[in-house]
Parts: C-alpha cells; sequence; structure tokens
C-alpha cells in the first residue's frame, strides 16, 4: 500500500472548495468531498491509477479526474518497494493549472 502525502496547498485547495459549495449547497458540497476523499483513498492500493498530466509531460506527476476536478500527484516507487503519492493540487479543471502549480513554488 502506497503512503498519501498532502501538502498544504492540497489541504487549503479542499478547504476552498469546501468553502465555496457549502454557503451554495450543504449537500453537494458533502457529496463532492465524499467522491475527492474516495477518488484519493484508492490511490493508496492503485497509486499508478491516474493518467499522465499532459501539461506537464513528466512520467511521475499523474492526475484523477472527480466530478470537474483534477487531483494532481506525484508517484515514487522508493528502493524498498515502498510508494508513495504526494497530493500537489485540487483544482477545478476551468482552471490553468500551469499557472496554480507556478503561483505555488
Amino acid at each position: 500500500m502506497a503512503v498519501v502525502n498532502w501538502s498544504a496547498e492540497a489541504e487549503q485547495d479542499l478547504a476552498n472548495i469546501i468553502a465555496y459549495y457549502e454557503d451554495r449547497s450543504p449537500a453537494y458540497a458533502e457529496a463532492l468531498v465524499q467522491q475527492l476523499f474516495e477518488a484519493i483513498s484508492r490511490l493508496e492500493r492503485f497509486p499508478q491509477l491516474g493518467r499522465y498530466v499532459p501539461e506537464l509531460s513528466l512520467e511521475p506527476f499523474r492526475e484523477i479526474l472527480v466530478a470537474g476536478y483534477r487531483i494532481v500527484y506525484l508517484y515514487t516507487e522508493r528502493e524498498e518497494g515502498n510508494e508513495e503519492v504526494d497530493l500537489l493540487v485540487i483544482a477545478h479543471s476551468r482552471q490553468d493549472l500551469i499557472k496554480k502549480l507556478s503561483r505555488r513554488e
């Protein structure tokens, strides 16, 4: 099983998503968060589940799509056979991913 590490930025992305939808539709906010967490939990068992991120064109960067959101992560396989998933960003599919990532460096 892979270890899933949340970056502070990914945690903030999730908090922003929750805040946005809670005011508009608390039920949708709850359902969306559940879908996001279910997808992320699948990465523990299947860390290579996601597709390569088209904008990054580097193999260790992957993403999974959930309800119009892109969960972007870095997949790493350690020498000991341990796998890690570092969640980098949760972005709406309409957002410019490169721009969003560049603000975080």
